[in-house]
């Protein structure tokens, strides 16, 4: 299955994530099952967090300030 890439190359930062084993071994193996790169699943789930994110402006806190 092939995937087109919304973004060009130039437009893409190289970076490194640390995962923990055990949600890499899941990644690695969901990403295989679907014929998808790892790559390809983790920007679209971060895309997908950051539209669901709420705006920092909206967050209230539960504890009071104290200072």
């Amino acid at each position: 299955m092939s995937q087109q890439a919304t973004h060009s190359k130039s437009e893409r930062t190289v970076t490194a994530i640390r995962f923990p084993d055990e949600m890499y071994a899941c990644l690695r193996e969901a990403a295989d099952e679907r014929g998808l790169s790892m790559n390809y699943l983790v920007v679209k789930a971060v895309e997908e967090f950051l539209e669901r994110l709420i705006p920092a402006q909206e967050l209230r806190l539960t504890r009071p300030h104290v200072g």
